[in-house]
């Protein structure tokens, strides 16, 4: 369990350098679009710092559902912006921020409630295969006359 742990680990500070450059490159290349975009990714870079769940998979799907809501304002901002103040104007502003960070509280919702419903739909499987089996017993027991010791 313990080198599972290691990997899990190693995976993760891979993950925030890469991050990390994938930032450097983006303040070298538009550093006026940088702030803003940290501000739109804020939720899930937080959650990828603090995430202690085996290979992050809270902070990855929050940042897979940020991305995706970003991608509209960011390339909108990326034509119109004339430098820090105009782009922090146009992505700081809840029609900007809000459907990114909404996002982010419905992959979070996801990761928390959808293991509980796998898990409610597996027991609920298992249940009917019980049954089944348990049907498929009694017709074999009456079927050979042999005594039921259950």
């Amino acid at each position: 369990m313990s080198g599972m742990t290691k990997v899990g680990r190693g995976f993760n500070g891979l993950l925030v350098l890469l991050l990390a450059l994938a930032g450097g490159v983006l303040i070298a290349l538009s550093s006026d679009i940088a702030l803003p975009v940290a501000l739109l990714l804020l939720p899930g870079l937080l959650a990828l710092l603090f995430d202690r769940s085996p290979g992050c998979g809270v902070a990855r799907a929050i940042l897979l559902f940020q991305v995706a809501a970003c991608v509209h304002p960011i390339l909108g901002a990326w034509y119109r912006c004339d430098g820090i103040d105009g782009c922090m104007a146009d992505l700081a502003a809840w029609p900007a921020l809000l459907p990114a960070w909404l996002a982010a509280a419905v992959a979070w919702l996801l990761t928390q409630i959808l293991p509980l419903g796998l898990k409610m739909l597996d027991d609920y499987r298992m249940g009917l295969r019980r049954q089944a089996l348990a049907e498929r017993r009694r017709s074999l027991v009456e079927e050979w006359g042999l005594d039921d010791p259950a």
